[in-house]
């Protein structure tokens, strides 16, 4: 039944429900005192306002990539820098590995960037909201690159790199083909968002934290293992997320409210009456 849906049908569903399960999982692990009401209250009250401005500059991002980026590559300059090293992620490989890597890839990684919102937020809200602005502050730093230097992923460029995860199921090439360019892979976001998901969990208690790290270090080694990026977009995104952690760090107040309303403030003081 499952092989008779559309192939974007069975993409979403081979997302989405692990990622469900995992969330589940996580909250029953690491949040086990929350109730469910709660966090769904405190999500309609205020978290869907850092939750979607995240959400809603992705998208902006992604379509951004999708449609304006300049027609000439960089990928060579990638590899005049660090040659095939990448192909060294390959040196063993099998099916199992694969499987464990994709899921990794595509279902560890929305949960490790957003559970740990909700992980901190039951430690320190303030630290939830400064771990959401820095989310946004390295997917808007990527922008100019996917937009104006477009780098291939490593698998379409080396023959010595194979698609692994694109060749392990055709719902799975079908959903990557039809919303990714293929051409941004520089900077890594999957790695630069993960290692700043593991960042701040280190303000969270030691267990999630481990959880967290094991976790980013998984989702790096996937996205390399697999033939999706490069060592240099790991890199240098692991170097943009220093930057958003520590400018996030120096927030004194991170709620959007207080940002919003002095803003507010400052254009009636310029608007004449």
């Amino acid at each position: 039944m499952f092989a008779s849906l559309p192939l974007g049908t069975q993409f979403t569903l081979l997302v989405a429900v692990p990622s469900i399960a995992a969330m589940l999982v996580g909250k029953r692990l690491f949040l086990p005192d929350e109730r469910f009401r709660t966090l769904l209250v405190d999500f309609l009250k205020t978290d869907w306002k850092y939750l979607g401005v995240a959400w809603v500059v992705t998208e902006v991002v992604n379509t951004l990539a999708l449609h304006f980026h300049v027609a000439r590559t960089f990928t060579g300059a990638i590899y005049a820098i660090e040659g095939a090293t990448v192909a060294a992620f390959q040196a063993v490989t099998a099916t199992p590995l694969t499987v464990l890597a994709t899921g990794v890839y595509l279902v560890g990684f929305p949960f490790v960037v957003l559970f740990t919102y909700f992980k901190l937020k039951a430690h320190d809200e303030e630290e939830a909201h400064r771990y959401a602005l820095a989310y946004i502050m390295v997917v808007v730093a990527a922008v100019p690159f996917f937009l104006l230097f477009p780098v291939k992923v490593s698998s379409l460029y080396l023959s010595t790199v194979e698609p692994l995860m694109y060749e392990l199921s055709p719902a799975i090439q079908y959903g990557i083909f039809s919303t990714d360019t293929l051409v941004k892979a520089f900077p890594s976001l999957h790695t630069g968002l993960s290692v700043l998901a593991a960042l701040y969990a280190q303000k969270a208690d030691t267990r999630y934290a481990y959880t967290a790290t094991v976790l980013a270090v998984a989702i790096v080694f996937s996205t390399l293992y697999l033939g999706v990026h490069w060592v240099t977009d790991a890199a240098f995104a692991v170097l943009l997320v220093w930057v958003a952690y520590r400018l996030s760090q120096r927030v004194s107040d991170p709620r959007w409210s207080v940002v919003t309303r002095e803003f507010v403030s400052g254009v009636r003081r310029r608007t004449p009456l």
